[in-house]
């Protein structure tokens, strides 16, 4: 009998790209992550507050009651785009830091064990050894104050030629950076993003694995640029288009296995990070996720030998 899947892995999901309206109106991302919180399917969720301290005060002890684990905190809000861990500007840096700060004490406030970032830009191409300096200073920063409640940096690779183009980055660049950081530094890689940074799977998972602490699974459309979800926007796995489907799953489940990261002693935080399916509800869209995944983890085990116990 093959082994399901949550015997290796916590599975968990993204709250606000399951919800992407919430991102513009405070008040639905309030009623929506008070209610996903309850969902029984998973163990562990990502997640960021709505703007305003009335709704924060209401959701903050829902989620610490909630009974799942391993919370991540996702910076979700943090404009990135716009605003680089890298700047070279003493008054970025300070604003940065502002903001950072203040999402620090919410992921404190809501039991959060991980917090999950991105640098931002430069481009490699385009960076300075002041850029790359002053983000190590400012992931040195954000590592010691995360500390104080117990709580991982976990940074994110993203691409850096087709859609956000940020400075990190690459998968060995990734893990070199955590490397010779702080102990609370690890590596949240998200398998939808390795097409974008013109990686294989493997690649990453293996540059990755000694400081991989959470993975995301979703999708992305790279090869036509006339598809309205061409880019980093996260459509459902499957998506006709994308990249990711139930053959890539599996492939990606068995990497992970031989990894080390899903495993039966330590089980990995395996979250799903997708928009809803066109004309189809969250409910629909989760269920058909989890219906793949299934599928790909039978794949996964049909040319495997079974462990033993099994």
């Amino acid at each position: 009998m093959t082994p399901g899947i949550r015997d290796y892995a916590r599975i968990g999901l993204v709250h606000h790209l399951l919800y992407p309206a919430c991102t513009t109106d405070a008040d639905f991302h309030e009623r929506t992550l008070a209610e996903f919180a309850e969902r029984d399917d998973i163990e562990t969720f990502d997640c960021c507050l709505p703007f305003g301290d009335e709704r924060r005060r209401r959701l903050i002890p829902r989620l610490r009651a909630c009974g799942k684990t391993r919370l991540a905190y996702a910076a979700h809000l943090f404009p990135f785009r716009y605003l680089s861990l890298a700047s070279t500007s003493a008054s970025e840096q300070g604003l940065a830091r502002l903001i950072l700060a203040d999402l620090i004490e919410q992921a404190a406030a809501i039991g959060a064990t991980g917090f999950v970032f991105a640098t931002g830009g430069p481009t490699p191409d385009k960076a300075t050894d002041a850029n790359r300096e002053a983000c190590a200073d400012m992931c040195r920063w954000l590592c010691a104050r995360l500390a104080e409640h117990g709580i991982t940096a976990l940074l994110e690779p993203f691409d850096m030629t087709v859609d956000k183009c940020f400075l990190y980055g690459p998968s060995r660049v990734c893990a070199d950076f955590v490397a010779a950081g702080a102990d609370n530094f690890g590596i949240e890689l998200d398998l939808a993003h390795v097409p974008l940074m013109g990686e294989t799977f493997a690649q990453a998972i293996r540059n990755t694995a000694p400081h991989l602490r959470r993975v995301h699974l979703g999708n992305c459309v790279l090869r036509d640029r006339s598809h309205p979800r061409y880019g980093d926007t996260h459509p459902p796995i499957g998506l006709p288009g994308g990249e990711i489907d139930t053959p890539q799953l599996a492939e990606i489940l068995a990497l992970l296995l031989d990894a080390g990261f899903l495993s039966r002693e330590q089980r990995g935080d395996l979250v799903f990070e997708m928009t809803p399916w066109p004309g189809k509800s969250v409910d629909e869209t989760v269920a058909d996720t989890f219906a793949r995944l299934d599928q790909a983890w039978q794949q996964v085990w049909a040319n495997r030998p079974l462990p033993s116990g099994n």
